[in-house]
């Protein structure tokens, strides 16, 4: 199973500097690739826009986001900016992404929020149009390949009609198991070729001295959800043996990669990570 890391981007106070940073040690420890994901209404570092500075600076390790927020702009602009990333990268780029579920970002967006599904269906099929067509027309590559996100009935008709494969939000194991089973009953079903690529996100913090702020971070990037926020502290794996566990149950559900994404924006959590569970 591969094992990635994505960047503190949503980290409040996070520099920009210690995104490139967090790359280039990412890919020095051995991660399969770097991820970065999306809010606009929160503090952080547009997802796109840090993986074309990563791009500059690593030479190996994928990028990918997991995930973008795709309605919250146009098919034509997200395939030009992508193919752009890809292009700098070397095709390292995968785009996972989703409908969003956030009213206040499609509200600064000035996008329908209610409408979104549809969008994204219509969006999805035209990144399919354009990827089928290569590097052609008006774009300076090809468009990468596609995970599509969601726990719903909708999010596999489209990771099978339309993507290369699914990534599954950061939720347990033992939830996020029977959907990827789905998925693979349904690209099956529908005569595709090969194997879904299956991709989980897990949250992590690692160390006493991070413990505070970890928590502190994911309440409150989770406090939409009100008191149930708590559980997702609790829920989130913070020490090696923890760590370990998620991973091993996460293979066990055939998943091809999981990403940590961190909640502290300290670069030894890198480290730490990689000592966990890269030899």
């Amino acid at each position: 199973m591969k094992i990635g890391i994505a960047f503190p981007n949503t980290v409040p106070g996070a520099s920009g500097a210690l995104q490139t940073r967090w790359a280039v040690r990412a890919e020095e420890r051995g991660f399969s690739s770097v991820a970065a994901t999306h809010r606009l209404c929160y503090p952080g570092h547009e997802p796109l826009a840090v993986l074309a500075a990563a791009a500059g600076a690593t030479s190996r390790i994928g990028l990918s986001t997991n995930i973008l927020v795709a309605p919250l702009t146009t098919a034509a602009v997200l395939a030009k900016e992508a193919a752009t990333v890809a292009s700098l990268a070397g095709d390292r780029v995968t785009l996972g992404l989703g409908p969003g579920v956030r009213a206040d970002d499609f509200q600064a967006a000035g996008r329908d929020f209610a409408g979104r599904a549809a969008v994204f269906d219509a969006q999805l099929a035209e990144l399919a149009r354009l990827r089928a067509k290569g590097g052609t027309g008006e774009l300076p590559g090809a468009v990468p390949p596609v995970l599509v996100g969601g726990v719903s009935r909708a999010a596999v008709r489209r990771a099978v009609r339309w993507a290369d494969g699914w990534t599954a939000p950061g939720l347990e194991p033992e939830r996020v198991a029977p959907w990827a089973e789905e998925v693979r009953a349904a690209w099956d079903s529908a005569g595709r070729a090969g194997r879904p690529r299956l991709v989980a996100l897990s949250r992590y913090w690692l160390g006493e001295d991070v413990a505070e702020e970890a928590a502190a971070f994911v309440r409150q990037y989770f406090q939409v959800l009100g008191a149930e926020a708590d559980s997702f502290v609790a829920k989130t794996p913070s020490t090696p043996e923890g760590i370990r566990d998620q991973v091993g149950r996460l293979a066990a559900a055939g998943f091809d990669e999981v990403i940590f994404h961190p909640t502290a924006a300290r670069l030894a959590q890198v480290d730490r990570l990689a000592d966990v569970l890269i030899p």
